[in-house]
């Protein structure tokens, strides 16, 4: 038989080779493309080069115009029962963002934006309010509400309450109690109501290897990454004496990515596109603004603002980096009377999509880098986000990747512009060093020219 012969009638098992050996090129490139992965059980400490904290100052004319302008989110989506909707226009809510406007109103009077009287009332509507809300058999909050007549958003399939979101909603709390003691009574009849303890669970012995029993976050939780965590065990931790065991733990150990020559935290942030691996910046920052860095978060801080700063305005073969990402809301029209809830193909559309496709730049995470670490870059990414003011409605969202406008207006995007301001004047929320100084006498009652 010639060779010729021989190669027509093996062709169908070279074709099976030939594919055999381009997927496996393609997969080791696809493999050399991605950032280094490396499982860890050192503790993350402040680097040489972790800058000075910035120290507070008063703020400048357009940072109180800007703060005002956030300010005007709550005044316009305020339900007449005293809680604020998530989105504008859109009369749901979560904890999540619950907490958001008591953080953001604790700002706003920490800059004299309103008045003592004008805080005292709408601080005690919305804890009574929360109060209020429908529980679930377990004693704890439903994930979302309808903002204006406060019943459970019945998603499908079933959406349970989030350790996390309660985590942000008792940030505020508090800094109530500590900071505003005329609201601490009614913070702990809230509580009182609640059944946290049933956000922990004990998992059992782990094996002859583990014999010693582990707690959990009850729920399968969207934010149950390394990142959310951290930020949220501040003030779960509180709960009972397992609770910091719970939260602080993630259930498969932190593992690292190391980005640029910068090992940070490999998020595997749960997404509506799929569990995708994400560097995600916001709950870090929020332990900054709110409650003050820990060499852990500040750290992580710091390493994810270099590879950010490394990559701006620089094309990269290897991909863009992004620090943030675009929240799903849940189907809250799906559940108005007379409407019915999207089709499964219609609520996924965007799932084709890979994660950095629907990241944004986002105008929170750019107060926020301002804030916490301010030089050249931080404050170009700033002043970036100018565009994103919409008169009368508050701060929009921020950028797509592909340089369009996110025009969503959201309680959490203008919360975290406050609080970046409010910490540029007063320094994080939560601060017994603080208890002696009112908004009266705080350096940003009157603000400097710029």
């Amino acid at each position: 038989m010639s060779l010729k012969a021989g190669l027509y009638s093996a062709r169908s098992y070279l074709t099976i080779l030939i594919g055999f050996l381009l997927g496996f090129a393609i997969v080791l490139w696809v493999e050399r493309q991605m950032p280094t992965r490396v499982e860890t059980t050192d503790g993350i400490v402040l680097s040489k080069a972790f800058p000075p904290l910035p120290a507070q100052r008063e703020l400048t004319f357009d940072e109180a115009v800007w703060a005002r302008i956030a300010w005007q989110y709550f005044v316009t989506n305020t339900q007449p029962n005293g809680l604020v909707n998530a989105e504008a226009d859109r009369p749901w809510l979560s904890l999540w963002s619950a907490g958001s406007y008591l953080l953001a109103t604790l700002s706003a009077r920490q800059l004299d934006i309103i008045p003592e009287a004008e805080f005292d009332d709408r601080i005690s509507s919305a804890l009574e309010a929360l109060g209020s809300l429908p529980l679930q058999p377990e004693g704890l909050p439903a994930a979302f509400y309808h903002a204006d007549t406060l019943t459970p958003l019945v998603q499908d399939p079933p959406v349970n309450g989030s350790a996390i979101d309660m985590g942000r909603l008792l940030v505020p709390l508090q800094v109530l109690v500590w900071r505003y003691p005329q609201h601490a009574a009614a913070v702990n009849q809230l509580l009182a109501k609640w059944q946290l303890n049933n956000l922990l669970q004990s998992s059992g012995p782990q094996g002859a290897s583990l014999p010693v029993n582990r707690w959990v976050i009850r729920t399968d939780d969207p934010r149950g990454s390394y990142g959310y965590r951290l930020y949220a065990a501040g003030v779960l931790r509180m709960i009972n004496s397992a609770a910091g065991l719970a939260v602080s733990q993630p259930p498969d150990g932190l593992k690292l990515i190391e980005i640029d020559g910068h090992a940070v935290p490999d998020e595997g942030l749960r997404t509506p596109w799929g569990k995708q691996p994400a560097l995600i910046s916001q709950p870090y920052l929020l332990t900054g603004l709110e409650q003050g860095f820990d060499a852990r978060s500040g750290e992580i801080s710091w390493r994810i603002m270099q590879i950010l700063q490394q990559r701006t305005g620089k094309p990269d073969a290897r991909g863009d980096i992004n620090a943030d990402y675009a929240e799903q809301a849940p189907d809250f029209s799906g559940t108005l009377p007379g409407q019915q809830p999207l089709p499964v193909q219609e609520q996924n559309d965007n799932s084709h999509d890979t994660l950095p496709e629907r990241a944004l730049l986002s105008t929170r995470s750019a107060f926020a880098w301002y804030a916490l670490f301010r030089n050249r870059w931080s404050e170009a990414l700033r002043q970036q986000m100018l565009p994103m003011i919409e008169p009368g409605k508050g701060w929009r969202a921020g950028f797509n990747p592909d340089g369009s406008v996110n025009a969503a207006i959201d309680a959490d995007t203008n919360a975290m512009v406050l609080e970046s301001l409010s910490y540029i004047a007063h320094g994080q929320l939560l601060c017994l060093g603080c208890l002696n100084r009112s908004p009266a006498t705080a350096p940003s009652k009157g603000v400097r020219a710029q």
